[in-house]
This record gives C-alpha cells, sequence and structure tokens, in this order.
C-alpha cells in the first residue's frame, strides 16, 4: 500500500528540523570545550572511518531503497532481497575492518590518536545492520522520525552529563559510537519482530553486483568530494584547519538536510512509478520537487550567506572566527546540492540511469580532486570550501544535461527556480539596513524573522507555486481541526 507522500515529507522535515534544532544545541557547547584542534581531531577520525564504511556498504544505501520498493508488497522476494544485500554487506565489512585497522596501526599520525580512531571505526564494523534503505524503500519515515529523535535526545543528554573538558574527547566520540550502535540495534530488531527472518546467503548474489558496483563507483566519486577534503586538510595542513572547514560545512550540511526532504522521499516513488510505467506521476512528482527545493535552497543560502559573519563567531565562539569565510562560500553547496538531489538520486537513480548517475559524478570528482590539490596548500579551508562549490556546481551541470537527453518527460520547473532566486536577492539589502540598527544575537533573530517574511510575501506576489502548496495544506489542516 503506497504512503502519503505529503505525509512522508512532513515526517522528514520533522526529522530535519530535529537536524537542525540539536546541533544548534550541541555545536557551540562542543566547539567551545573541544576547541578547534579537537573538533578537528573528532571530524578527521569521523570522516576517515566513514570513508571506510562507504566501501563496506558498496552501493547498498542507494541500491536498496530502489529494489526495496519495487518488491515492497512481496514479503517472500522482499526477505530473499534483504538477505541477499546484508549478506553483500557483510562480506565487504570484514575485507574492509581488515585494512582500516591495519592503516590505523601502521599510519604514523593515526597510531598517535589510535584509540580515537579504533571508536571511530564502529561505523564500518556494524555496517551490515545500517539497514535505514529497508525501512526508507518502505517508506517507513514515520518510524526512522521517531527513532532518530528518541536516539539523539538520548545523545544529547549524555554529552552535557559526561563531557566537560577537552580531554573528554574519548567519552564524545563513545557516545556517538552509542548512538549509531543503538540505532542499528533498535533498526534490525523491528525488522526481526515484523516477521522479517534475513539470514547469510551466497545464492542470488550476482545479479546484484553490477548494478552495486556502478553505484558503489558513484559513491566513492561523491566522496571525493564529501569526505576526501576533509581527509586532504588533516594531512596537508593540521587539525586546526580541519576544525575551521568541518564546522562551515556542517552548519551547511544542516541547511542542506532540511531542504532535501522531498528527495529522500521521492526515491522510493519515483522507482515505484518508473517499475509500474507510470510517467505521468513520475513527472508531477519531480516537478514538484524542483520547485520546493529551489523554494528552501535560495534563501537558507542567501540568508546564511548574509548573517554568516555575524552568526559563526556567536555560535562555534570565537575561536573559530577562521570558518566565516568558508560558510559564506559553501552556503552556494544548499542550492547546487538541494537541485543535484533532484537531477541525479531522485531522477536519474530512480529510473534506473545508474551509469549516468555515475558519469556526472566522476566529473565533480576529476575537478574536485585537481582543485583540493591546488588550493589547500594555499588556502586551507577556504581552499577546500571553493574546491567542493566548484565540483558539486559541475556535477549539477553533468546531471542536469543527462535528464535532458535521456529522460524522455522534462519535468523543470525553471520559473519557480527563478521566482526564488530573485525573492532571495531581498536578504543582502535587508541585512546591510538591519546590521545599522541591531548587532548579535538580536541581530540574528530579527533578520531570520523579517528576512522571512519578507521572501514569503515576495514569493506569493510572485505566485511560487510552492507558496500555494504551503498554503493548501494549511488550509486542509485548519478545516480538519474545525470538524
Amino acid at each position: 500500500m503506497a504512503k502519503s507522500i505529503t505525509k512522508n515529507t512532513l515526517y522528514n522535515i520533522l526529522l530535519n528540523v530535529s537536524s537542525v534544532i540539536f546541533p544548534l544545541i550541541t555545536a557551540p557547547y562542543v566547539s567551545r570545550v573541544l576547541e578547534p584542534d579537537g573538533v578537528g581531531l573528532f571530524n578527521f577520525a569521523s570522516t576517515y572511518a566513514s570513508y571506510f564504511a562507504l566501501v563496506a556498504m558498496l552501493g547498498i544505501p542507494t541500491y536498496g531503497v530502489r529494489e526495496v520498493a519495487k518488491v515492497r508488497d512481496d514479503k517472500e522476494s522482499l526477505t530473499e532481497l534483504v538477505s541477499q544485500l546484508m549478506s553483500i554487506a557483510t562480506f565487504s565489512t570484514l575485507g574492509v575492518t581488515f585494512i582500516y585497522l591495519l592503516t590505523v596501526f601502521w599510519v604514523g599520525q593515526l597510531r598517535a590518536n589510535y584509540i580515537v580512531f579504533i571508536l571511530a571505526g564502529f561505523a564500518i564494523y556494524l555496517a551490515p545492520f545500517k539497514i535505514n534503505w529497508y525501512y526508507q524503500g518502505r517508506e517507513e519515515f514515520g518510524f526512522i522520525t521517531l527513532r532518530t529523535l528518541i536516539i539523539r535526545t538520548l545523545s544529547l543528554l549524555g554529552l552535557f552529563l559526561f563531557v566537560h573538558e577537552k580531554k573528554d574527547l574519548i567519552i564524545y566520540i563513545i557516545l556517538c559510537v552509542f548512538g549509531g550502535v543503538l540505532a542499528d540495534f533498535w533498526n534490525y530488531v523491528k525488522m526481526w519482530r515484523s516477521g522479517m527472518r534475513p539470514h547469510l546467503t551466497t545464492k542470488g548474489l550476482k545479479p546484484h553486483i553490477q548494478p552495486l558496483m556502478v553505484l558503489f563507483a558513484s559513491t566513492v566519486a561523491i566522496s571525493v568530494y564529501t569526505v576526501l577534503d576533509t581527509i586532504m586538510l588533516g594531512f596537508i595542513k593540521d587539525y586546526e584547519e580541519v576544525g575551521y572547514y568541518t564546522n562551515a560545512m556542517h552548519l551547511t550540511r544542516i541547511l542542506i538536510t532540511a531542504v532535501t526532504s522531498l528527495s529522500v522521499v521521492a526515491l522510493p516513488r519515483v522507482a515505484y512509478y518508473i517499475n509500474k510505467g507510470d510517467y505521468v506521476g513520475f513527472a508531477d512528482l519531480t516537478e514538484k520537487s524542483f520547485s520546493f527545493v529551489s523554494f528552501l535552497s535560495f534563501p537558507a543560502a542567501f540568508g546564511l550567506a548574509s548573517i554568516s559573519s555575524v552568526f559563526v563567531p556567536l555560535f562555534f565562539g570565537s575561536e573559530f572566527m577562521g570558518s566565516v569565510v568558508p560558510t559564506m562560500i559553501l552556503s552556494m553547496l544548499i542550492v547546487v546540492i538541494g537541485l543535484n538531489n533532484i537531477t541525479g538520486n531522485q531522477i536519474l537513480v530512480g529510473a534506473g540511469h545508474d551509469k549516468l548517475f555515475l558519469f556526472s559524478m566522476i566529473s565533480g570528482t576529476v575537478s574536485n580532486l585537481i582543485m583540493n590539490s591546488i588550493l589547500i596548500p594555499i588556502a586551507g579551508a577556504i581552499g577546500a570550501s571553493i574546491a567542493s562549490v566548484i565540483a558539486e556546481s559541475i556535477v549539477l551541470v553533468s546531471s542536469g544535461i543527462l535528464v535532458y537527453k535521456h529522460i524522455p518527460i522534462k519535468p523543470i520547473n525553471l520559473k519557480d527556480i527563478i521566482k526564488s532566486f530573485l525573492g532571495s536577492l531581498s536578504f543582502i539589502p535587508l541585512i546591510m539596513a538591519l546590521a545599522r540598527v541591531f548587532s548579535g544575537w538580536t541581530l540574528v533573530g530579527v533578520f531570520i524573522a523579517a528576512g522571512t517574511c519578507i521572501y514569503f510575501l515576495i514569493e506569493f506576489f510572485l505566485k511560487n507555486s510552492s507558496v500555494d502548496t504551503c498554503l493548501q495544506v494549511m488550509k486542509r489542516k485548519l478545516n480538519r481541526n474545525k470538524l
């Protein structure tokens, strides 16, 4: 039975709101306690481990969502599919874990903080049990949201109870590991209690290997400019530069997750439409996706860039002034990645064009690797930020061209994209005017409130379809409350 896209989007928005609220609480505290080099070491270790975790999972997180969506109404086929994908993840994890631990004790820089890296490695050791793809494919976003909110709350309490000094870095890492372990355990228990009995198997794995390798290559390509930049910063520069860059990227990623809510819930639905041959539903959904994502991403990007010089030192502390310029640059990723999620993950992957998706990823990978090699030694965190924006922009152009050439229906809503861009330009004169009257947190609060109202009014008068959608949802909710 198909789940409601609106309901799932609301669940995912709630999840992503928590992704904003919880870091708003924790990031300033962690930054002040651990300081730039402590934050840098934590993020470097987490990023290094996540790179190996990507390899351990191959392309299963994306491939699994699509394949589960296809057979979600057939329990026997679904059980067999889950067993096969978890078995592949188990076999790959064993090899990857060995290599990871070998590098930790072989490379001097890693060996110096081996406890940190061994703990961060739990992201790899438990890779077979990371089955969010199963629940996303079944569109069970309500469960994902509830589970995540509870675990984040527990982790937050643990942070304030046990992390008080810079030397508590190990405790902080353990808390982060605990959250991941608890999520994996909860996922598996729920699956088991629902009657699913996944098992290790060597049968039926072959048909999955080729598409997984294509998506795995895409995952590696993506990781070059989402993961490798942090690793290169750590090896070429120092943990302080890593701290500046990762905090700026973290702030940007908070907003990126908020604007990609619909893309996440739309992927299984796109795969479902394509499998059923419903191209009308596919076109309607993707057109709404472009409108919705641009409606949120442009104001988020322009707003963050406008207020970052005030917000960053207030939020992270004065020691993180080095994050201001990277934040301004990386804010553009909110728009670029938001649209990339539609052209790449939602359309190309959802429609089964994995090789085209890989091609667009490679274009960004090559450019990012070259730009990082040139800019990081010269400009550190700022150089890595520029390289990331260039790479993602190249991916967007490449995937957009491929969608235009290979997808029979052209669902891109340019009118709403242009309207969202024009409305966001209002933030530039707004921050200049408000900065003459206000300062500090008052300036941030007034800017957000005034900017939101002004932007919504502009989009209302420009007749952005996303405004109409929002008003219709609100009207339906009010009518239900009256009944």
